[in-house]
């Protein structure tokens, strides 16, 4: 768990400088989510960095919960690949592992924006 907070940080602070200088690390973008759920009253999110590489974007995560009395915890880690089609549709892919970093799934979908 040190390692990836370390490693996130250095990627950070590296796409970070690459922001001033328009270096090829610019397209580097960190974001996260944050949710409630009521009925199991447990927070949870992910944290990760969206690259977008020849009009693909992808994204790595942590995936995390916290339930009160409980610990934060990782739950597991993902990568998703995203391809624009054609106007607001795109299609992706996702590789879902467990928090051993085992392979867990592959999910394959498209989605619509506007």
């Amino acid at each position: 768990m040190k390692n990836l907070l370390l490693a996130s940080a250095l990627v950070a602070f590296s796409s970070t400088a690459a922001f001033a200088e328009g270096g090829p690390l610019s397209s580097i973008k960190p974001d996260a989510s944050l949710e409630y759920a009521f009925e199991a009253k447990k927070w949870s999110g992910d944290v990760g960095m969206t690259a977008a590489i020849a009009g693909i974007s992808i994204r790595p995560a942590a995936d995390w919960s916290y339930s009160s009395g409980n610990a934060l915890a990782v739950d597991g880690f993902s990568v998703k690949g995203t391809m624009p089609l054609a106007g607001g549709l795109s299609a992706y892919s996702k590789l879902s592992m467990t928090n051993k970093m085992k392979y867990s799934d592959v999910t394959l979908g498209v989605a619509f924006s506007f």
